[in-house]
């Protein structure tokens, strides 16, 4: 067998044996990247409020110069993967491009774009438990026709990562990966939010109650659920009570 699957024994051959988070990166490029030309990888845990780089292989040290962590309030490649739970493929030329204000990103992607002008990038969560608890990257040299296979091999790598990431037997320091609990990664105004979604709000209605965009309202409620673990706004409304953070004042759901 060739392809992503048949390189997918690589990066789990490698997983299995407590490797270094640099060499799990070069598994992931000549593993099941190696099928999509890719050229380089990234790995990145979650801790509190940004993704911080834990492994890399294939770039230029120009190209990670200064790249130890991401905030995870700015808008970045592997941000929006990491609240979208979703695998985002963007051609490397639009990333330079959208990214040029940036300074020191701008050397980063620039530089990447020169590199394979004609490629992208994957940016793709690491899921542990059902919810992202860090983020990966795949610079590739091409821009394959993503089939529904090959989305099904990344969201299996993040998979694999998680369970990686969390073993015990990881030889990593598992104490500093834990995922926070889900409640104290919830804003002010998102636990506000879901409980209007829980008293039968639309998101127009909470839009206009708090005085912020509807655009606001939607980011605010994508976040959530990806903190909570949910897939739609009212499951993660539910959740939101069950952990007890409604209070007594909270609107009850509409009849």
């Amino acid at each position: 067998m060739t392809g992503p699957l048949s390189g997918m024994s690589t990066l789990l051959t490698t997983l299995s044996q407590a490797a270094h988070p640099d060499e799990v990166a070069t598994a992931l490029v000549r593993g099941p990247g190696a099928a999509y030309g890719a050229t380089s990888a990234a790995i990145l845990w979650r801790s509190k409020d940004e993704l911080f780089v834990l492994g890399l292989d294939g770039y230029r040290p120009s190209e990670v110069e200064g790249f130890a962590s991401l905030d995870l309030h700015r808008d970045y490649p592997l941000t929006r993967a990491f609240w979208e739970g979703e695998v985002i493929i963007d051609p490397s030329a639009t990333v330079a491009e959208h990214y040029a204000a940036m300074r020191r990103p701008q050397s980063r992607w620039r530089s990447l774009a020169e590199r394979i002008p004609d490629g992208c990038l994957v940016s793709a969560p690491i899921i542990s438990d059902g919810r992202p608890i860090g983020t990966y990257a795949l610079n590739c040299a091409s821009v394959p026709d993503w089939s529904t296979l090959d989305i099904a091999v990344l969201d299996a790598i993040s998979y694999a990562l998680g369970l990686w990431l969390t073993h015990p037997d990881s030889g990593l320091p598992v104490s500093g990966f834990e995922a926070d609990r889900p409640e104290a990664s919830l804003s002010s105004r998102q636990v506000a939010i879901l409980r209007m979604v829980f008293g039968g709000r639309t998101n127009t209605s909470i839009a206009a109650a708090l005085g912020v965009s509807l655009s606001t309202v939607k980011q605010d409620l994508t976040k959530a659920m990806a903190h909570l673990g949910t897939t739609d706004r009212t499951s993660a409304a539910e959740a939101a009570r069950a952990l007890g953070l409604f209070d007594e004042r909270r609107e009850e759901p509409a009849t």
